[in-house]
Formats: C-alpha cells, sequence, structure tokens
C-alpha cells in the first residue's frame, strides 16, 4: 500500500547520490521537538545528505556552534519588524539550496512548508509533536493538509487524533524520539544516613507545563526533606518566585534557568516529577527513564501512552495536588532498592523502543524513498 494520494515514486537514473534535506522549524527552543530535529538532522548530514535548516524564528537555545560543526542553518528575524524581508530571505533559502525533501516540524512550519510546496515543488513530510492543535492555526492547518506527501507523529495518541479529527488526509507513521542511552553505575546510599531527596522536572515555563500545580503539591508535604530542582526557561516571569513565597516553599524549589546540558543534573537525582497538562511524547521524560529515574507524570495522552504496562513509577490525575504529593511521598518513602527497580524497567522500555540507533534508522529508511535511494520499500513502513 503506497501513501495514501500519493502517486508512485519514479526513480532517475541520472540521479546522483547526493540529496538535499531542508528541515524547517518554528526556532530552536530547547525543547524536544528541536532536540529531536537536530539529532535527525545530525544523523542525516553524517550519512551524506546535504541538509540545511531553516528557523522562523530568531531562537536559538542550544549551546553550539552550527557553522562550526559544518551544520547549515538559517535563522529568520522578527516576523513583526521584518516581514518582507523574512519573506524574502525564507523564499532565496529555499530556491538556492535546492530542497528534494523538506521536514517541517511543528504547525506553523508545516503550514509555511505546504505553502512552499505549492512552488517549488519538492516531497514534503511534516512531523506532528503533540496530540492536539490550537485554534489559531486549526483551520488552515486542516484547509491544507492534503499538501503533505507524508505526515509522521511521535505517537499513536497523536496519530489517533489528528487522523480521528479528520486533520489529516494522508496515512501517517508513528517515529519514535530518539535518546540517547547512557552508561550509569548503580550506587547504593549509606544505611541509617539522612539524604536529602532530590527531584528533578525539565520543563520551559509554560502554561502547559503547570509547574503551579507541583508547586502545591510541595507545599503540602513541605515538612519532608527533599528539593526539586528545576531545569527550564522562566521567560523572565515573576509568578513562579511569587507563588514559591507565598507557598513558603523556597528551601524546596531550587529554580536552575534553562540548562543545555541536563545529563549532570539527571545523573545527581533520585527522581523524576512533571505536572504538565498537555504532552506528545516528553523527551524529557524520556531522558529521566534513560537515566534510571522512577517516574511521577501527569496522566495526559502522550504520557499515558509511554508509561501504559512500564511499571516505571506512578500516574496521577492531572491538575490534582493532594495525588501528586502522596505520589511523591511514596517514591520518597521507598528503598534505594525499590526506586532503582522501577528506574529500570523504565530504562529498558527506551533502550527497547526509543534509542537512538533504532529511531534514526527509520528516519533514514523514509528519507531515502522520498529521496529516490531505495533501501526500505515505503509501503513496507506503512500500516496496512
Amino acid at each position: 500500500m503506497l501513501v495514501p494520494g500519493n502517486e508512485p515514486l519514479e526513480l532517475n537514473n541520472e540521479m546522483t547520490m547526493a540529496c538535499n534535506i531542508l528541515f524547517i522549524t518554528t526556532g530552536l527552543l530547547k525543547g524536544g521537538a528541536e532536540t529531536q530535529l537536530l539529532k535527525v538532522a545530525r544523523f542525516l548530514k553524517a550519512r551524506q545528505f546535504k541538509v540545511r535548516i531553516v528557523s522562523l524564528k530568531p531562537l536559538n537555545d542550544f549551546n553550539t556552534d552550527f557553522g562550526a560543526e559544518g551544520l547549515d542553518v538559517v535563522f529568520l528575524k522578527n516576523w513583526k519588524k521584518s516581514p518582507l524581508l523574512n519573506c524574502f530571505t525564507l523564499f532565496r533559502s529555499v530556491k538556492e539550496f535546492k530542497a528534494d525533501v523538506v521536514i517541517a516540524f511543528m504547525f506553523v512550519s508545516i503550514i509555511f512548508a505546504r505553502f512552499l510546496k505549492m512552488w517549488f515543488g519538492f516531497k514534503l513530510i511534516s512531523s506532528i509533536r503533540t496530540s492536539v492543535i490550537s485554534n489559531k492555526w486549526r483551520q488552515i492547518f486542516k484547509l491544507t493538509s492534503g499538501w503533505d506527501d507524508l505526515v509522521l507523529y511521535n505517537s499513536q495518541k497523536s496519530k489517533f487524533n489528528f487522523e480521528q479529527n479528520n486533520l489529516v488526509k494522508r496515512g501517517g507513521l508513528v517515529i519514535n524520539n530518539a535518546i540517547s542511552i547512557p552508561q550509569i553505575t548503580y550506587s547504593k546510599s549509606s544505611e541509617g544516613e539522612p539524604k536529602n531527596f532530590v527531584w528533578i522536572s525539565m520543563a520551559h515555563f509554560v502554561p502547559e507545563k503547570d509547574y503551579k500545580t507541583l508547586f502545591r503539591a510541595t507545599a503540602l508535604i513541605k515538612n519532608r526533606n527533599f528539593r526539586i530542582d528545576i531545569l527550564g526557561n522562566l521567560y523572565h516571569q515573576d509568578w513562579p518566585f511569587e507563588m514559591i513565597e507565598k507557598l513558603e516553599i523556597r528551601t524546596h524549589i531550587n529554580l536552575l534557568g534553562l540548562k543545555t546540558e541536563t545529563e549532570p543534573f539527571l545523573h545527581n537525582a533520585d527522581g523524576f516529577v512533571l505536572s504538565s497538562f498537555l504532552e506528545g511524547m516528553p523527551n524529557a521524560l524520556l531522558e529521566a527513564m534513560a537515566h534510571n529515574k522512577p517516574i511521577i507524570a501527569s496522566s495526559v495522552d502522550g504520557i499515558e501512552e509511554l508509561l501504559s504496562g512500564v511499571n516505571c513509577g506512578f500516574l496521577f490525575k492531572q491538575g490534582d495536588e493532594l495525588g501528586l504529593a502522596e505520589k511523591m511521598s511514596c517514591i520518597m518513602d521507598m528503598t534505594v532498592e525499590e526506586r532503582y527497580a522501577l528506574g529500570k524497567n523504565g530504562r529498558q522500555h527506551v533502550e527497547k523502543t526509543f534509542s537512538e540507533e533504532k529511531v534514526l534508522e527509520e528516519w533514514l529508511s523514509i528519507v531515502e524513498q522520498f529521496s529516490e535511494k531505495k533501501k526500505t520499500p515505503l509501503t513496507e513502513l506503512l500500516p496496512q
């Protein structure tokens, strides 16, 4: 079965092995989607594809010199100040690069890429990273939904929601997030030695991450010996500091801001907590599982799908600070061995399903098909 609505790909005998892959993204914030995009882009570049990334906004949270590593990245300017210049730069970047395949991450970028496809005629792979779309983009996304050549999702729940709500017109595939599996050493704390339990939470301070529920849960158990290291961009907001002071939990909450290197913090943590009310397939949660950490997370679409049957921690009803506080206490009351067993279950699940080696090879198989470099037939990748 071919991608629904697609014509068969005709091989061009004169085509060389060189192939141009253009990524379009809203911005390069330090989020799960952007992290995955860079992993795929770097992987394809290492496989001798010519790669360019266009960021629709001048946002870059990654502590890296893209030019030094040979990665071609174009950042547009502020749209309110330079709308005509941005349109010209975007059009020129796509024209000069002569993309064979465009991979668009996230809704705004997908919409831009669909209109650009009408002019340039490239193959378009659209990557949807969450299970819902905001009303702001819903109608134009739906009206242009037939313009993709393939839609990719990072969770079954996202695929189901978009197909059931007729937001897409083509069959799609689920490709999991690619997660690096670290080397870890198990060490048991000295028996009888009091220990300040360290939680870690990794998410930016945006409404859907619902840090307010986490703060309220912390206040309910503030008599206990623990702290929460929070890694995420505060965006110059005052309310987190004000709420922490009001709830008298400043000795328990450690706001660390944006961190490009999270591994040291994950290594030193005893458990991971996430209180979001909206998630696709949270990269931070997968990274914590790969680091053998017991998990507490809200019971929402992507998280439920990820943790179903894994036995690596606890879910709580989203927005229920009492339930969250109880689950946090339960984890903290466990022995080191009990927590390690939960973490081990999570790590094994990530190793089996989300390892970089496995996932990036899946990306390669699909890109090769659309770039007419045959490997695995695309018909074998799609659900029958």
